[in-house]
């Protein structure tokens, strides 16, 4: 979650890292199963929430699911600056209407000291069919570091995050916005994409469109950029116990 960004670094990171990295939406059908999982990928620019990270960004993660119980790590190369690690865990129940309710906590880490921490606590609601999705999340954080308002002063180091996304088959639609202190410096952003999976690899494929006054490091008055980008990535399993073992 880079906020230190230099004007015409390209973006994104796809829906399908966000779904790999955060098991969050998934839940094992029996609370006496375990799994361990591992993920892997490469995308053409990363992004988060619409925030420019690097471009041809390799990535993985690891993730311990028990019933409704995740936690896991997601750890990306994030260009001529160093690593991001991401440690979250949480509990997910999936009703058989499909409807999905969650609750976790995240943390993002940059050992390498090119961005601060952030910490968050995470609300999920969701529900799905066939071929029908609908997912809502709101995050509430703080910042080891300041978010600046529109004249370039400090406003604070607290943020919220609000996210919706609609799905149908393998197609998205995600708005997402920052709040509270982060609501100038951070911005707003919508998302496009379509996501499928050949031969076990998954692929997705989308445009961004964010208006994140950090963008805007040059000085043109104009903070809005759009950018499209590809991503594969590959799930395997490690372990398992229990009843699905």
């Amino acid at each position: 979650m880079n906020k230190k960004l230099q004007p015409l670094r390209s973006m994104t990171l796809g829906a399908v890292v966000l779904v790999t990295s955060t098991t969050m939406f998934t839940t094992n059908a029996s609370a006496f199963e375990a799994s361990l999982t591992g993920n892997a990928g490469i995308l053409s620019d990363y992004i988060f929430r619409g925030i420019p990270q690097s471009s041809g960004t390799g990535n993985g993660g690891v993730d311990l699911e028990i019933g409704g119980f995740y936690a896991g790590t997601w750890i990306a190369d994030v260009e001529d600056e160093g690593i991001e690690q991401d440690w979250y865990a949480g509990y997910v129940h999936e009703f058989t209407n499909g409807l999905s309710l969650g609750a976790g906590y995240t943390s993002y880490q940059y050992p390498d000291n090119f961005d601060a921490e952030y910490n968050e606590v995470n609300l999920y609601a969701g529900w799905s069919n066939d071929d029908w999705s609908l997912d809502f999340e709101y995050s509430d954080g703080d910042y080891n570091g300041d978010f600046l308002d529109d004249a370039g002063n400090v406003e604070g180091d607290e943020y919220g995050f609000v996210a919706l996304t609609l799905g149908w088959k393998g197609a998205y639609i995600t708005y997402g916005d920052f709040t509270e202190d982060a609501d100038d410096d951070l911005g707003s952003y919508w998302e496009f994409g379509y996501g499928f999976d050949v031969v076990g690899l998954d692929f997705t494929a989308a445009i961004v469109h964010t208006d994140a006054n950090i963008i805007n490091s040059g000085g043109d008055d104009d903070d809005d950029e759009t950018e499209a980008y590809v991503g594969i990535s590959k799930s395997f399993d490690i372990m398992k116990w229990g009843n699905g073992s």
